[in-house]
């Protein structure tokens, strides 16, 4: 081989790797959009619908999910893994409940497992019944039985919240908590500098209004509160039937 067809050669190489990540980036992205409404048929154990679920993604964050959203009562991931939990414990029957940012699939699930009172309650109040501040809740002293609490202590200072919600359990009362948690960090990430702009929000924390990365110390947050913990995983076979997010995790938190 001669020095030019040497050199010819290593410039189309190079073309060629300077072109590959657009090629496998475009080719992912017609993957993506050709399973946008559904690729695996899974089942709702919120409303029992059975089929092809939507991909769901917040468009502010990184990332969708596929097989996400159940198209009958749009229930996402977490809410379905609940629902599961709540037919095995029976959670909210005859229960006095709280239930924050309530989404309308869950919370009809709720109301049909015939609680004894059900109060929802958002910040702000926009179709709830209560406005509350949970780093500031303007309720009694062991008001309720059980507080429902899905992905909101990211978006809040926990150090505050995570007290309030104790108090106002009665003793023997039950916080469900849910929100995202890198099991692999020790540490929960919440560095101030890296929030004060909606991009920097979304670079660090996937979403413009988050305020942190949970790691596993959730629970020792949970525990300083003197919250009793207990954990409930999505594991097989019900990550595949359900359109669950592997090792998603419910955490019942009881006050003693």
């Amino acid at each position: 081989m001669t020095a030019n067809s040497s050199s010819s050669y290593e410039a189309q190489a190079s073309v060629k790797d300077r072109l590959r990540p657009y090629v496998w980036t475009l080719r992912n992205g017609l993957r993506t959009i050709r399973f946008l409404f559904g690729r695996f048929p899974r089942e709702c154990s919120v409303c029992g619908y059975k089929g092809r679920f939507f991909a769901y993604g917040n468009p502010l964050s990184l990332g969708i999910n596929i097989d996400s959203l159940c198209p009958r009562c749009l229930s996402h991931e977490r809410h379905r893994l609940l629902a599961l939990f709540d037919k095995e414990r029976d959670l909210f029957s005859g229960r006095s409940i709280l239930h924050f940012a309530p989404e309308k699939g869950l919370a009809n699930y709720v109301r049909s497992k015939k609680p004894s009172r059900y109060v929802t309650c958002e910040y702000g109040g926009r179709d709830a019944d209560l406005d509350i501040n949970i780093e500031n809740i303007k309720l009694n002293d062991g008001e309720f039985d059980m507080i429902v609490c899905c992905h909101i202590l990211e978006h809040v200072d926990d150090s505050l919240a995570i007290p309030e919600l104790y108090r106002i359990l009665r003793k023997g009362g039950q916080l469900i908590a849910m929100t995202p948690v890198i099991e692999g960090w020790q540490d929960t990430f919440e560095d101030r500098s890296k929030q004060r702009t909606t991009e920097d929000r979304i670079l660090y924390f996937n979403q413009h209004d988050h305020l942190r990365f949970f790691g596993s110390d959730l629970r020792e947050r949970l525990r300083q509160a003197n919250f009793e913990v207990e954990e409930y995983t999505a594991v097989e076979p019900e990550v595949s039937k359900y359109g669950l997010i592997r090792g998603e995790k419910v955490f019942l938190c009881r006050k003693p």
